[in-house]
């Protein structure tokens, strides 16, 4: 029985996605799809403008069978560790390949540039886009998630399979782009307009001003004194765009930035995040028939999630509060509701 499984953030659904899931289905022609996708915030530490509930709904019309969540403290993160957790959720729910796209989906090349970055002395304080750099390899986007699905893929003892990715298909950042500059976009009657950091930024900036560099440094991914960096370009910037600028630097990239500003937002503190190291969860977003059948094959004692009730306590604390800074700029709950098909 072949289970594919797709790791997504669907901010926003595109139609590369919608290619990839045809592909999927037409050229492997597996028994499922399962994908897992991040909730309310992407990994970059961006709010996302589809709602949790959308993009189940547009993943199972284009052609999954099975949506699960990856929770934003196991979404927020770097490339290495977000891969991780989306497999582990993928391995607990049966899957035994990842389909992704990539710009060169040359597995070989891929693998290779695996092995070499995992022998170099990489510096921690930065990115692996930068350590790659330094090496001497020129990754792309989609290839930096490929290295790490393949590498972790492995180690859990799936295959893997490589799309080319259509370049002239429009990318989630190019939509998101548009959009915020008043460009009509595709489906773009279902974002939530006010999921910017614009929004955020007067919250964020409250905080970091009135917290001292004590309370911050108890934050996750608050490390080597960034919470004074932080705090200062608080003080300096009444705009998020400003404050950005100014926080950036060789060490902390944009995405670790606003990363890091959202864990804090959430009040993820360093010794919460003991208790999740790992992430073998099945958080249950939406299925069909098909779905719904393949849960009933997972093994006895997977910890499968369609409830409240169901969920550990050690992340439901961690949902719920993901859910509330979503909905504090909504206006409105943001709910965890099943969509069925």
């Amino acid at each position: 029985m072949l289970t594919c499984g797709i790791v997504a953030e669907f901010n926003p659904f595109h139609d590369g996605h919608a290619e990839l899931l045809r592909r999927v289905r037409n050229e492997l022609h597996p028994d499922q799809i399962v994908v897992v996708v991040s909730q309310w915030f992407s990994s970059r530490g961006l709010p996302c403008l589809l709602s949790v509930e959308d993009k189940t709904r547009m993943a199972l019309e284009y052609g999954a069978d099975l949506v699960i969540a990856l929770p934003a403290i196991y979404a927020m993160q770097s490339a290495d560790y977000f891969a991780l957790y989306a497999i582990e959720a993928l391995k607990s729910a049966g899957v035994n390949m990842i389909c992704f796209g990539s710009e060169s989906a040359n597995l070989d090349d891929l693998k290779a540039k695996a092995k070499r970055i995992e022998s170099l002395e990489a510096d921690v304080t930065t990115s692996l886009a930068r350590n790659a750099q330094n090496a001497g390899l020129a990754l792309r986007p989609n290839d930096i998630l490929a290295i790490q699905y393949i590498r972790h893929a492995s180690s859990f003892g799936i295959d893997v399979h490589a799309f080319l990715r259509n370049q002239n298909l429009k990318s989630a950042t190019a939509i998101r782009k548009d959009f915020f500059d008043g460009r009509v976009q595709k489906d773009d009657a279902l974002y939530h307009t006010h999921q910017s950091w614009s929004s955020y930024y007067p919250y964020l900036r409250m905080q970091l001003m009135m917290s001292s560099p004590a309370t911050l440094r108890s934050f996750f991914l608050v490390e080597e004194g960034i919470e004074y960096r932080l705090k200062e370009c608080a003080r300096n910037n009444d705009t998020f765009e400003g404050f950005l600028n100014d926080a950036i630097s060789r060490t902390y990239s944009k995405a670790r930035i606003q990363r890091t500003c959202m864990m804090i937002l959430m009040q993820i503190d360093k010794t919460e995040m003991k208790d999740h190291q790992y992430f073998f969860d099945v958080i249950v977003l939406g299925m069909n028939q098909t779905g719904r059948d393949h849960l009933k094959t997972l093994p006895k004692g997977t910890s499968l999630c369609s409830r409240w009730k169901d969920v550990p306590q050690r992340l439901a604390a961690c949902m719920h509060k993901e859910e509330q800074l979503y909905s504090l700029i909504d206006g409105a709950p943001a709910r965890w509701n099943i969509v069925r098909l």
